[in-house]
């Protein structure tokens, strides 16, 4: 067992030695502020002296920058520097210490501390990534804190040989958005009557056509591909999740007007073979009496309960948003990442539980960071699908070299190759990507 010592033990510093070791790398460990169990356990266990001053030379010393006695929000000099190794938050110069305040670097990246410090959010009311410690240094792109964790765990393996080894191993969560189903079919005769208009106006003539043929069911919507998508995922089913958008129609929301029973017979269909979690719409972002009435419309399709989710618009707000779902059962959350950036949002591709800052406790919600979305890649950073592959696969590397887990999202109706919608070669990108990753 790993030992971590210091003066006081407060709930924060609790919280991110639970997470750090516990939750995150498998091994046990225990937080105590008697310094008789310090000095008893360190010549022949691993400990960490967590203090001021170094009371036990014989413990790994880090010192605290205060940050985990605070509670609230206050300002802090993150002191940023660039090691040979990684960036550093809260360093410290201190001759035999630990470089820096890793417990307080880690709970300021894992809680999100910097998103609840007042920024100017975006036109969707989103943290900006630019506003972020991460891309001002740049270091968005590194999984940090799990490389502060494995330069820790393996200054302390030397030390104590026989400390218990992390239990973490590199996985990949394939995750698949479906905010439109339909291109064409079920948009109601005014949508597509004012899109023919549009087409045909403009000399568009294989637009008008494909849209005819879709609506007189002489050819399959280019979008109700999920037949194709849930082909593709079974070799890895339990590893795949299906996001539903279950929402009403807006401007954000693109659901169609018009029910579809196929829909719903390939919704019920897929949630027996793969994990089904709720796209809570943007019209319902933070409003959680619709989150339920949309959690209870996809629970009454499949026949069971749902207790995942993740934002359209990747739309949330910290801490609120998640309180929110905490209340309405849901156990847990796929959003967060950066709309417009690839990276790690949180400085970590491992799974963890956020603390709720305003209420000084963990959350119930375990979070799983999101590393790279399509459109991103497409929209944002005007990749082509070879060069997509190509980034997604060195992010992967970086992943697997910290035995985190990539958890990518691609949305269905990206999926396409027509060429209209501009996502020609995805497809097979995406298929290649599934057993290149699996199989490095």
């Amino acid at each position: 067992m790993l030992t971590i010592y210091s003066p006081s033990v407060s709930p924060r510093l609790q919280y991110i030695v639970t997470e750090l070791f516990c939750t995150m790398q498998g091994i046990e460990a225990e937080t105590t502020s008697d310094v008789l169990i310090l000095t008893s356990r360190s010549m022949t266990s691993p400990c960490i002296c967590y203090a001021p001053t170094p009371i036990d030379k014989n413990a790994l010393w880090i010192k605290p920058c205060g940050l985990l006695s605070e509670t609230g929000i206050k300002n802090h000099e993150l002191s940023v520097k660039k090691t040979a190794d990684y960036f550093t938050l809260f360093s410290n110069t201190d001759s035999g210490s630990w470089p820096f305040d890793l417990f307080s670097a880690a709970f300021f990246m894992l809680s999100r501390y910097e998103e609840q410090e007042g920024k100017t959010p975006d036109q969707h009311g989103r943290f900006k990534a630019e506003d972020s410690i991460a891309y001002k240094y740049g270091f968005l792109e590194e999984p940090i804190v799990d490389q502060w964790m494995q330069k820790l765990l393996s200054a302390m393996k030397t030390r104590w040989p026989l400390m218990e080894s992390s239990k973490r191993t590199f996985s990949y969560l394939k995750t698949i958005d479906v905010d439109n189903v339909f291109a064409y079919q079920h948009k109601g005769p005014l949508i597509n009557g004012m899109h023919l208009i549009k087409d045909a106006t403009k000399g568009n003539w294989e637009l008008v056509k494909q849209r005819l043929r879709c609506i007189l069911r002489l050819t399959t919507d280019p979008y109700f591909n999920l037949e194709e998508m849930s082909r593709i995922h079974q070799p890895y089913k339990e590893s795949t999740i299906f996001f539903f958008h279950c929402g009403t129609v807006g401007s954000h929301d693109k659901k169609t007007w018009m029910p579809s029973l196929g829909y719903r017979k390939i919704r019920r269909e897929l949630s027996k073979y793969f994990t089904i979690g709720l796209h809570p719409s943007y019209r319902s972002a933070h409003t959680p009496w619709m989150i339920n009435i949309e959690k209870k419309i996809l629970e009454n399709i499949t026949d069971q309960q749902i207790t995942r989710c993740r934002s359209h618009y990747l739309l949330f707000r910290i801490p609120t948003d998640y309180h929110k779902i905490e209340q309405l059962g849901f156990t847990d959350d796929y959003t967060m990442g950066y709309s417009n950036n690839p990276g790690f949002r949180a400085g970590t591709s491992i799974p963890y539980h956020l603390y709720y800052i305003d209420e000084e406790r963990p959350s119930k919600i375990m979070v799983h960071p999101l590393a790279v979305m399509d459109k991103s890649l497409h929209s944002n950073m005007h990749l082509t699908a070879e060069e997509a592959e190509q980034y997604i696969l060195k992010l992967a590397n970086t992943i697997k070299s910290v035995n985190g887990e990539l958890v990518t999202l691609f949305h269905n109706e990206n999926q396409t190759d027509a060429e209209e919608f501009g996502w020609q070669g995805w497809e097979k990108m995406y298929e290649r990507l599934l057993k290149e990753i699996i199989n490095a």
